[in-house]
């Protein structure tokens, strides 16, 4: 048993709790579940395979129940775990459910092969803390060495969705000692600075005291990437950790392949043109992004000579400008920032010079396009993600009477139908009220408690004590909230006996500027948002603190557009790695960024109230069924076709 596997770390509860689906190259090579060997003498056995061929999954779900009914451990257990599989491809995840409680409870009759197939489902279903709980019961005394890279890979993946960059780490470094093959052990050194680089410096630092020599040199290179715009081997900073760790595994030729793999990956082109209006509905916004981009280019100056042209997309057609920007040797063009602007862009020919548009826009086909926008729904993603890795199950959704409202609350409400929960009610309010208490007795039914006094006192005719209650069986509500309407709903959630329903909302409700005394009233909700806004006085954060020091009165909104304008800048250099490669990130100011389908997707951090200030609880979930899951919510036509936000 590994010596860092002893306690079951509780998620969110360390000095930084990071979550990420990272599954980087070894990382992301699982196993996958092995069907039992079909016996050709076992009728059953081969209904189930032919059922499975034929995506009949329901039926071969029973097959392999009624064989594992008829046989013995451990086939009976690998029989059932294919049962749970095919459950899930048939989309029955109640039986799936079902089954799954049922091994956990008798975990201590299954083989490590059990445990290990076991865990690779669980995994792949978001179910990250069950899977933990069945890794670490697996006993390493009889395993060779190949099944105890298996394990260590697994648990390295686990703790990421279960929770915890700081422990995938440790994983790796014990993967580091059992892998021998050159090639592999390479990349699972860089795959582990690579881990440790999306913690913060902060975070790194508070692990030094008491990590061992190996750990800490692991650390320290990681805090130096980090500090790197491009990783220098011969560096000032490198020779001293060279002279600190001479002995470690990293000091040798994994330093070189380090740098080239970041030269690599930092390809700066020479020219980069910004498409953003300077008059009409957009012209604030695009002030802010302006400001952001210029914060990023001044920061990467000494590395990436500053060299930006400015197109005014309210003085002329943006077709034209993009021809000018043709002429004028443009390399690479960031914007529009419109729908409408952003979907002529889209249908231009081949698209010579690569465009990253800055808004939602499904339309585009040209591999030179990159999407990259601030989307309410990737928050929902990620906040309800959160939710259910905090063992979540039964939802209340509390929305404003608005089109964006009620078409975000049935994104939520979809896909966490799709994830296994369950909505059990559905209310919405009208914005801009002081007494909100109608909708939340709505909510929590304390209307119909009301009404069933009512009727008892009248047919016993006794003047009876009443106490309003509410309904209790529900996990947790959904809040879409801006924050004024936050710290007025959730103080009248107490009022209501609700103190106890955990309450998750998105980034609308944080204002995104520390305000101890407003913000008393919205303790405990829990949120995700940009990291720079949860953790703003992370060391690497120093340059756009800086420089909005020139902008005091850039708040709300406008604080999150000049970090959307500084990602969009500090991508360029990346985007090649990013859409070559599928676990590749960038540690940006508006989450971990990747790239997937020409998509930039942000992995936002995650923050609690208490006592009016924002705690950090470290990096939302992604986990990839939410992530692969699409919402059958249609959007109002008319939001199609009125273009006011650039979110």
């Amino acid at each position: 048993m590994s010596p860092y596997k002893k306690s079951l770390i509780t998620p969110f509860k360390l000095v930084v709790i990071a979550f990420i689906v990272l599954l980087l190259a070894n990382c992301s090579a699982l196993e996958p579940i092995e069907t039992p060997t079909v016996e050709q003498s076992n009728p059953l056995a081969i209904q189930a395979q032919e059922a499975l061929s034929q995506q009949q999954f329901s039926r071969a779900a029973m097959l392999f129940k009624q064989l594992a009914k008829n046989s013995q451990a451990p086939l009976k257990n690998q029989y059932l775990i294919s049962a749970i599989e095919a459950y899930f491809s048939a989309g029955d995840l109640a039986n799936a459910d079902s089954l799954i409680d049922s091994l956990l409870t008798r975990s201590s009759q299954l083989t490590s092969d059990n445990k290990l197939s076991l865990a690779t489902l669980l995994l792949e279903q978001g179910k990250a803390e069950d899977a933990i709980s069945v890794l670490m019961s697996v006993s390493e005394l009889n395993l060779n060495n190949e099944q105890r890279i298996d394990l260590h890979t697994l648990t390295s993946s686990a703790f990421f969705q279960a929770g915890n960059l700081i422990e995938s780490a440790r994983e790796r470094i014990i993967l580091d000692a059992l892998i021998n093959e050159p090639t592999s052990k390479l990349n699972n050194q860089l795959d582990l600075v690579n881990v440790l680089s999306l913690l913060s410096e902060h975070a790194l630092r508070a692990l030094l005291p008491t990590a061992d020599n190996n750990m800490a040199g692991w650390v320290d290179l990681a805090i130096i990437k980090k500090q790197q715009v491009t990783f220098i081997p011969n560096s000032s900073d490198v020779e001293s950790w060279k002279q600190q760790y001479p002995t470690h595994a990293a000091n040798g030729s994994f330093l070189l392949t380090m740098a080239k793999q970041s030269q690599e990956n930092f390809i700066a082109p020479n020219k980069v043109g910004v498409f953003l209006p300077s008059q009409g509905p957009f012209s604030q916004a695009a002030f802010s992004v302006r400001k952001g981009i210029t914060a990023a280019a001044y920061s990467m100056a000494n590395k990436w000579p500053l060299n930006i042209h400015f197109y005014d997309t309210s003085s002329a057609p943006v077709e034209t400008l993009y021809q000018q920007a043709i002429s004028d040797g443009v390399n690479i063009i960031i914007g529009p920032l419109d729908k409408i602007n952003l979907s002529k862009i889209a249908l231009l020919p081949d698209l010579p010079i690569p465009v990253i548009g800055l808004n939602k826009n499904g339309s585009h086909h040209s591999s030179h396009y990159v999407e990259f926008s601030l989307s309410p729904e990737e928050d929902i993603t990620q906040i309800l993600s959160f939710a259910w890795l905090k063992g979540h199950q039964k939802a209340l959704i509390l929305t404003p009477q608005s089109n964006s409202g009620e078409r975000l609350a049935g994104h939520f409400s979809s896909l966490w139908q799709k994830l296994g929960g369950q909505v059990l009610d559905v209310q919405t309010y009208e914005a801009n009220q002081a007494d909100y208490s109608t909708a939340i007795k709505s909510l929590l039914q304390i209307d119909d408690s009301v009404y069933r006094f009512k009727q008892l006192r009248q047919r016993l005719n006794l003047n009876i004590k009443f106490e309003e209650r509410r309904r209790h069986d529900a996990d947790f509500i959904f809040l879409l909230a801006s924050p004024r309407e936050g710290r007025l709903i959730k103080p009248q959630l107490r009022f209501h006996r609700a103190a106890d329903i955990a309450v998750f909302s998105t980034s609308k409700i944080y204002e995104g500027e520390q305000n101890k005394g407003a913000n008393r009233d919205l303790d405990d909700v829990f949120f995700c948002d940009m990291p720079w806004l949860i953790e703003p006085n992370k060391q690497q954060n120093g340059s756009l603190n800086q420089a909005l020091k020139q902008w005091p009165n850039t708040r709300g909104l406008h604080r999150r557009l000049t970090a959307f304008g500084y990602d969009a800048y500090q991508l360029i250099p990346h985007l090649e790695h990013l859409k070559s490669n599928h676990f590749a990130r960038l540690d940006g100011k508006t989450g971990i960024l990747s790239m997937n389908n020409n998509v930039i997707n942000r992995q936002l951090s995650c923050g609690q109230f208490q006592r009016g200030q924002v705690k950090s609880l470290g990096l939302a979930p992604h986990l990839e069924r939410t992530m692969n899951m699409q919402s059958v919510v249609p959007s109002p036509q008319h939001t199609e076709q009125v273009n006011t936000t650039p979110l």
